[in-house]
């Protein structure tokens, strides 16, 4: 049969064919008196074999006549339930969204964590939206074992650090220094038992330039000075 005859039997384009040549997954067959390719049967049933193997997913690099066909159909359905679960957390998390009301761009770690801080009758919607728009910055910061210690946080961490976060966001110019102080001791105690949990994220200095910036356009001057006293603090 000539190549647009085994084309049409197999489903596929004569540009197909031509490919599968190229690239060894079709021999050349033998050329009748015209010159044109004469191909046998047992080409039609190689090309629709190689058909079945990339309509599974198959890429044609990994096809191979010589090849297990079992272990790389093992493989291929390996690499599918990795996508499958992939795509399942995914659902999941969106259902998370829906069913809170929670903004998309919510990084998973923070999820606990903002909802608890926006329960705070104190805090008005411009201070949670700070605290996550902070989120979204650590996520990009932290590598995934640093998120999925943030992640497994007991729900009284959750609320411990919730705590302080709104003490320091309920700041204003009038506070005393005595309570300032306290602010600052609340937030060393916090920031020495989270601190241990994200050692193995080392921010760029780009990355940790950008949270500088977050910081300073975002909280008032009370409030920046009271992180950095607490910073520094944690460095002496």
């Amino acid at each position: 049969m000539r190549s647009r005859d085994l084309a049409r039997l197999a489903g596929v384009s004569v540009r197909t064919l031509r490919h599968y040549h190229q690239i060894g997954l079709l021999p050349e067959p033998p050329r009748s008196a015209n010159g044109y390719r004469s191909y046998a049967a047992s080409d039609l049933i190689r090309v629709l074999r190689v058909r079945r193997l990339t309509d599974l997913g198959m890429p044609l690099s990994r096809i191979d006549p010589l090849m297990d066909i079992d272990a790389e159909l093992a493989l291929l359905d390996d690499d599918y339930a990795r996508q499958i679960e992939h795509l399942r957390r995914r659902r999941e998390a969106i259902r998370a969204l829906r069913q809170r009301d929670t903004p998309v761009d919510t990084p998973a770690f923070a999820r606990e964590y903002l909802a608890v801080v926006g329960g705070r009758r104190e805090l008005p919607t411009p201070s949670v939206e700070i605290e996550r728009d902070a989120a979204l910055l650590l996520e990009s910061i932290l590598d995934p074992a640093s998120i999925s210690r943030l992640t497994a946080l007991r729900q009284d961490e959750i609320e411990r650090l919730a705590d302080v976060s709104a003490a320091l966001l309920d700041l204003d110019e009038d506070a005393s220094r005595e309570h300032l102080d306290t602010v600052v001791d609340a937030l060393v105690s916090v920031l020495r038992h989270v601190t241990p949990l994200l050692l193995a994220s080392r921010p760029t200095p780009d990355v940790a330039r950008s949270f500088d910036v977050y910081v300073d356009d975002q909280l008032p001057p009370v409030q920046r000075e009271t992180v950095r006293r607490a910073v520094r603090r944690l460095r002496d």
